[in-house]
């Protein structure tokens, strides 16, 4: 297996035409496996068809979605009187799931429109499997109850956990 990671940055990598995007400092990561070319998008957020044309640049295909919490700037819905695309279109458009914390599935459906039937909820230290990549999920309460981070062959990919 070769790991596939890639971080986008809001306003530069995707969402450049959005002025809101490019001020609030988002990064969104795709993680994968580069043998099957599959990957996850954790956080989908604010322009899904570029993080999805990103990918597909690379080669990858989008399998589905890792939410780290579920405040709109990282899956979606309202905030501060705009509407932020999100794992919503990201379900429409790739067909796949998004995944999250059991203690924040109630906030994602609610924020982002989802059904019961396009979240999959898991516990901390369950793994999610991108081809052979596993990728753990870490309970890291405090920004949100449910706020997870992932273990990615050692490396930590934190969300809103840690702030630069």
């Amino acid at each position: 297996m070769i790991l596939f990671f890639r971080q986008l940055v809001a306003g530069r990598d995707f969402g450049a035409s959005n002025p809101v995007c490019s001020q609030m400092q988002n990064l969104v990561y795709l993680l994968g496996d580069r043998d099957t070319r599959e990957c996850v998008i954790v956080d989908p957020a604010w322009a899904v068809d570029d993080i999805v044309d990103a990918a597909e640049a690379d080669g990858m295909k989008v399998v589905g979605a890792l939410a780290t919490h579920y405040h709109p700037d990282h899956v979606g819905g309202s905030m501060f009187g705009f509407t932020l695309e999100g794992a919503s279109r990201l379900v429409e458009r790739c067909g796949c799931k998004l995944h999250c914390h059991d203690k924040e599935a109630e906030g994602i459906r609610k924020v982002t429109g989802l059904s019961t039937s396009d979240v999959v909820t898991h516990a901390s230290g369950e793994k999610v499997s991108v081809g052979k990549l596993e990728v753990e999920w870490l309970h890291t309460p405090g920004h949100t109850p449910g706020s997870s981070c992932f273990r990615v062959e050692g490396a930590l990919v934190a969300g809103d956990t840690l702030f630069l």
